[in-house]
């Protein structure tokens, strides 16, 4: 009877003790982490999530729980204890045992362009006999960009050769008003700002002088993210940003500088965006990143209203992209008003093959249809 007394307070206080020792001493050594396999991504790429958890401690932990949250457009391949509402929410289970580390690599598939953050995570211990729950929030950040996917299809080669065959062109036809390549002699269509009265004087005819030409400075690509239908065509916004990623890589290939204005803001500073003009890889780089921080679920700016100083600024040596599956009226005004500066432009609009797109003078405005259905199939 004593014995079993005994036995029975020893236990008791053997069950005291650990959920003291472990209430003090469960989370000091205790380190752990969440780091994406790399910074940036492309939207379908197959990616990693590390969970690194270490017990730098004589005192084993015979279960730990990792739980913590994330967009659910990264899709992940094993399950595990999970839900997915309007995000995806992982529990994992560890027993670590004295001086550990464990680490866990978790494939997802990168579902859709984004800025995607896992603020933090917590960590849930147990004590020996499971009988209580300790929790402690670790708050480091971990951060992925993926870009978007550049937009492939046979409307949209045939878009950029033609492009490109103007683009090409417009470097070389640039006379550059500073720098002469010679005299030769007046023509009658040449203007009379033109003639050089000095050699005019010392040849006795009139002469003019020859102008160099300058290089095409950059193309401006306006992306326009308004969507004020009924319907919202989510997947037409979508494939604008990924054929301005395509066109942009594209121009920058060839040494053309780039810049690009979109009226979608920004997840982080709220702002639309306006990149200048720049070239190289470095460019294509924060453009990429620019395009995955764009906010589709807040309402764009209007156009007009977001880059009308832009648009009055167009200079002989810069050529204009708009890219726009938006086609109302007020679009196409704008557009129309827009063509009478006798500027170069070209406006892309990718449709479905059922859809009207209520353009009125498609020649005027420099309207350029693309097949969507053929490049979201791709």
């Amino acid at each position: 009877m004593f014995l079993i007394l005994w036995i029975g307070l020893g236990a008791a206080a053997f069950y005291f003790l650990q959920a003291r020792v472990y209430g003090r001493f469960w989370k000091r050594g205790l380190t752990a982490r969440l780091f994406f396999s790399a910074g940036s991504a492309v939207e379908g790429e197959r990616c990693f999530l590390s969970e690194q958890v270490e017990n730098r401690k004589a005192l084993p932990l015979p279960m730990l729980k990792v739980k913590f949250q994330v967009s659910r457009k990264l899709r992940f391949e094993e399950k595990g204890d999970s839900a997915v509402t309007d995000q995806y929410y992982r529990n994992d289970i560890l027993s670590l045992g004295p001086n550990q580390r464990v680490t866990r690599r978790i494939p997802f598939q990168c579902a859709a362009r984004g800025y995607y953050r896992i603020d933090g995570l917590d960590l849930v211990a147990s004590d020996l006999f499971l009988s209580r729950e300790m929790i402690e929030r670790i708050g480091e950040e971990s951060i992925l960009y993926v870009y978007p996917r550049p937009a492939q299809g046979v409307s949209l080669e045939a878009a950029i050769r033609k492009l490109n065959g103007e683009v090409l062109a417009k470097r070389h036809l640039l006379e550059d008003p500073f720098e002469y390549r010679g005299l030769r002699e007046y023509a009658p269509f040449d203007e009379p700002r033109s003639v050089n009265w000095k050699a005019t004087a010392r040849t006795g005819d009139l002469m003019v002088n020859l102008k160099g030409y300058t290089a095409l400075r950059a193309v401006r690509i306006f992306l326009n993210l308004e969507d004020r239908g009924i319907w919202k065509r989510q997947e037409l916004l979508e494939l604008c940003i990924r054929i301005a990623a395509r066109i942009a890589r594209e121009l920058l290939n060839q040494g053309i500088r780039i810049a690009v204005f979109c009226n979608a803001v920004d997840v982080l500073t709220g702002e639309v965006l306006r990149l200048a003009p720049g070239a190289g890889e470095g460019h294509m780089e924060q453009l990429n990143r620019a395009f995955a921080r764009m906010n589709l679920d807040v309402p764009a700016l209007p156009f007009e209203e977001a880059f009308g100083g832009e648009l009055e600024a167009e200079g002989r040596d810069t050529a204009t992209l708009f890219l726009s599956a938006h086609a109302d009226e007020e679009f196409q005004g704008l557009i129309e008003r827009f063509s009478r500066s006798g500027t170069d432009f070209t406006w892309m609009c990718p449709l479905f093959p059922r859809m009207e797109s209520g353009v009125s003078q498609p020649e005027r405005l420099h309207f350029v249809r693309l097949n969507a259905e053929e490049m979201l199939n791709e």
